[in-house]
């Protein structure tokens, strides 16, 4: 498979911004990284950017560690796009399909000895997000849409 592009794509018209590398650990500090300076281009606080960042180092995470389990890695798109009232940003792969809905759902009030492994970072990204949307991609694949609304105040 040829090497997915490392640059980062800005679109003007929209003011998109695009980041693809192969998912693989050692690129997860490049996606992160397009995402702090994303947040800080668009202005945002601290406290939002932290919520945007942790979701999309979960979902990136993921991707890399489930994503393309039985395969060679592929692609993770990460796509930064700020709104006058929101944030939204897209990871996208060509893994094979997994909704995160149909996870089983973590309990954090339960105790830690009756808690079963995983499920807590997707619980995360519902809690400090205001949308997450999955879409499977065709003909394989997943596009995961995460939305934070930014108060009139930012």
């Amino acid at each position: 498979m040829a090497r997915p592009s490392a640059a980062v794509v800005t679109d003007a018209a929209d003011e998109t911004e695009e980041i693809v590398r192969e998912a693989r650990r050692e690129h997860l500090a490049d996606l992160l990284a397009f995402v702090d300076r994303a947040c800080a281009r668009a202005g945002l606080d601290r406290e939002i950017t932290f919520d945007v960042r942790l979701a999309t180092e979960e979902v990136v995470t993921n991707v890399i560690d489930h994503g393309y389990v039985g395969t060679s890695p592929g692609p993770v798109t990460v796509r930064f796009r700020r709104e006058p009232a929101q944030v939204i940003v897209t990871v996208e792969d060509l893994a094979r399909p997994f909704d995160p809905t149909h996870a089983p759902r973590a309990i954090p009030s339960a105790p830690i000895e009756e808690r079963r492994i995983g499920g807590l970072g997707w619980h995360l990204v519902s809690q400090v997000m205001d949308e997450v949307r999955h879409e499977p991609r065709s003909p394989h694949g997943n596009r995961l849409t995460l939305v934070k609304r930014i108060p009139s105040t930012h």
